[in-house]
């Protein structure tokens, strides 16, 4: 089972272990403006895997492009997870929030047209425009 939390733990969760999808790096508009960074990092959880154990009254969400709802902690900004309405099964759970980090290597980076001028990927991962 993996753990997580948000930056002031008012939000905890956790994942059946053996049900985190593949992890990969998002170089999407949206998702540097939602992380502050580069990237996000995320993964795949189905929604019979992934169990809010508190601090549920404090998640909120924002609707960042028809379909994409993003979710975090009110109180700290913390993105906790995103729900697509293509993939009603599946929440996409941010990698930096879980308690142990997991070992396994992420799949690649995707949507890369949108990086920044300013970052190189130097990694061996594959790249998706």
């Amino acid at each position: 089972m993996l753990r997580g939390r948000c930056l002031c733990g008012t939000v905890s969760f956790v994942i059946d272990h053996d049900d985190l999808g593949d992890i990969v790096f998002c170089h999407c508009d949206n998702c540097q403006r939602a992380s502050g960074s580069m990237f996000s990092c995320n993964a795949p959880v189905s929604n019979t895997a992934f169990h809010v154990i508190s601090g549920q009254h404090v998640i909120k969400g924002y609707e960042s492009s028809p379909g994409t709802l993003r979710c975090f902690c009110s109180n700290c900004g913390s993105p906790v997870f995103t729900r697509k309405a293509n993939d009603p099964e599946k929440v996409r759970v941010r990698l930096g929030l879980l308690e142990p980090h997991v070992k396994v290597r992420p799949k690649g980076h995707f949507l890369v047209r949108f990086k920044p001028a300013w970052y190189d990927i130097t990694d061996d991962l594959p790249q998706y425009e």
